[in-house]
């Protein structure tokens, strides 16, 4: 019974230090996705100054309505106007080492997007010309980003198995299994056995013109980053 019952334990330790001993790899991976945007936001703050503070806040009114009625004649929807910020502050300039009183500044910040990329042509150099209208910034995007960013993620999966196997032909071992996939840095299932690897905007050229600006949209690219643990054994 004794001597059956040590069997049973030097075979159970046999087969935990077999399960520990198997060698990982961990792979650093990058997946890209070039595609046409087919979407733009601009960011955009209007602002009227003035020392009378019902002038200052009865003209950004004005002119707020006056944008509004510009975006309507673009088909741009209510939904794709977002208002991300309203101020009324007293403005100061320093001359001659003191603070003097400018006026109220009224301001508001809105964020637009446009979902035809051909009404840019027009409509940025319409609010270029905008005396009261600073423009923050053009950027593209994609209406399918999120499509678009799982097919990143399995170029990513692709990427580092087709690494994977070439470095598999380096090494003893033939066969590969995945254990662990995070897009953030993991560590190895088994410190002592393992290997890391790694694998490895838009452009908007314009010309000004009379009245439109002829807006070149480059190919944007999505990018996913995994990392990936394999079991070589």
């Amino acid at each position: 019974m004794n001597r059956l019952f040590l069997l049973l334990i030097v075979i159970s330790l046999f087969s935990c230090t077999n399960n520990n001993s198997y060698k990982t790899i961990i792979l650093k991976s990058t997946g890209n996705v070039e595609v046409k945007p087919d979407e733009a936001s601009i960011y955009l703050t209007l602002r009227c100054t003035d020392k009378n503070i019902k002038t200052a806040k009865n003209c950004l009114i004005e002119k707020v309505n006056s944008l509004n009625n510009k975006f309507a004649e673009y088909k741009i929807l209510e939904e794709d106007i977002l208002t991300t910020n309203v101020n009324l502050n007293k403005e100061y300039n320093w001359r001659n080492g003191s603070s003097v009183f400018i006026g109220y500044s009224a301001s508001t910040s809105v964020n637009v997007t446009i979902r035809n990329l051909k009404d840019l042509e027009e409509l940025y150099p319409e609010l270029l010309i905008n005396k009261h209208l600073s423009i923050g910034g053009l950027t593209y995007h994609h209406s399918k980003i999120d499509s678009l960013n799982q097919v990143a993620y399995i170029k990513a999966i692709e990427n580092a198995n087709s690494l994977a196997d070439k470095i598999i032909t380096t090494i003893p071992e033939q066969n590969k299994t995945i254990t662990q996939v995070s897009n953030i840095e993991i560590s190895a299932s088994n410190d002592n056995n393992s290997l890391k690897f790694e694998t490895k905007g838009l452009s908007a050229d314009s010309e000004i013109g009379n009245t439109k600006m002829y807006v070149n949209t480059g190919n944007m690219v999505v990018q996913q980053q995994l990392y990936i643990e394999y079991k070589v054994y």
